[in-house]
């Protein structure tokens, strides 16, 4: 099979760990999705390009340090924290506009000036006039509400005709709906474009002096234009997560009968728990446990997504998830179902595909 090896150095780096939020923690090595989105970004694919790929690799050393983390709250507040908003709410974006910042913790107010720091006065006059909208409209539901029970007590009059009543209620109902139509398209929608922007300290889990020895299998567009666009490939993780290619080439890889013998290689590997399952009488490994069971840290690490829209029309990614091992390995020897070693000037890589 062919396949690329990339061989990468990050001087530092956090693959974080999704379910984590004040500490966030990190992956030992770079889960497949983070891969696959870099080598997305570098190739410039807007669409997605199907690639198995195997990770594995070492860091120097783990330690925590303290960051300003910004989030956006779920509800929009009026009297705290800073307002901004969105440039593209309809897109996967963070992109943001700073309306104004409030100068106290809370007693503070947006729409009346308040103790609040003026940043975009433009902006600032924006929401304050959707917030007067808001008071409008409420009164506009006050008015069917009062037309809506009118039409339950005409209902209920024995002397007025059903099609008089029916008429009435029609009415009713065509007034409601252009309310709400009014509403959507003058409040609903451009007052979910500001948001409530939050700052606090958030701790990171940073790896430091990081090797990866990353192998990609596809087809053979996207494997060339991968040795076309590596050098677009600039970090891993986050965007301040600088990668240094080593090495970029297009490889084959052994399959079948395999015979892998490295019990003092330095990189530990995903390992996927399908494939181990499935070779399970070919392989050993370095462990400090007795008896025939892989033993290692057991993650399930996203790979591809699919967009799905959630209640409000916002849009979320929702993860199909690979379940791996996290060790080193020691030996391969038999036949092997969907492992593959790739060997070059005198070292020898397991490939575990996912």
């Amino acid at each position: 099979m062919k396949a690329i090896r990339l061989h990468l150095k990050q001087n530092s780096a956090n693959y974080k760990r999704e379910e984590t939020v004040n500490c966030r923690m990190t992956y030992p090595l770079p889960p497949y999705s983070t891969v696959i989105g870099a080598i997305h970004k570098a190739c410039g694919y807007t669409d997605y390009h199907d690639m198995k790929v195997s990770i594995q690799g070492k860091y120097g050393s783990l330690k925590t340090r303290l960051f300003k983390d910004n989030c956006f709250l779920n509800s929009l507040q009026n009297d705290r924290n800073t307002l901004v908003k969105l440039r593209n709410p309809d897109m996967l974006s963070i992109a943001y506009d700073i309306v104004a910042v409030a100068q106290k913790a809370q007693g503070n107010d947006f729409e009346k000036g308040i103790t609040i720091n003026v940043v975009n006065k433009d902006l600032l006059e924006e929401y304050r006039f959707l917030k007067r909208t808001k008071r409008r409209i409420d009164k506009h539901k006050k008015i069917v509400k009062s037309l809506k029970d009118k039409v339950k007590k005409m209902k209920a009059d024995e002397n007025i005709s059903a099609e008089e009543v029916k008429a009435f209620d029609k009415r009713v109902k065509d007034i409601d709906k252009i309310y709400k139509k009014y509403e959507e398209v003058k409040y609903t929608v451009p007052y979910s474009k500001f948001r409530t922007l939050a700052t606090g300290p958030k701790y990171y889990e940073m790896l430091y002096d990081i090797e990866l020895v990353i192998h990609i299998a596809s087809d053979e567009n996207t494997l060339q234009d991968i040795l076309d666009n590596i050098y677009n490939l600039t970090a891993i993780g986050r965007g301040e997560d600088f990668v240094e290619v080593l090495e970029c080439t297009e490889t084959e890889l052994d399959e079948g009968e395999l015979e892998y013998d490295a019990p003092n290689s330095p990189f530990d590997l995903y390992m996927p728990i399908e494939l181990l399952e499935k070779n399970i009488d070919s392989i050993e490994q370095v462990s400090f446990s007795e008896g025939p069971n892989i033993s290692g840290t057991k993650y399930y690490l996203p790979k591809k997504y699919k967009v799905e829209t959630i209640k409000g029309g916002m849009r979320k990614r929702n993860f199909n998830r690979v379940p791996v091992l996290f060790n080193k390995l020691d030996t391969i020897s038999g036949e092997c179902d969907g492992i593959y070693l790739d060997k070059c000037d005198g070292k020898v890589y397991a490939v575990f595909l996912a």
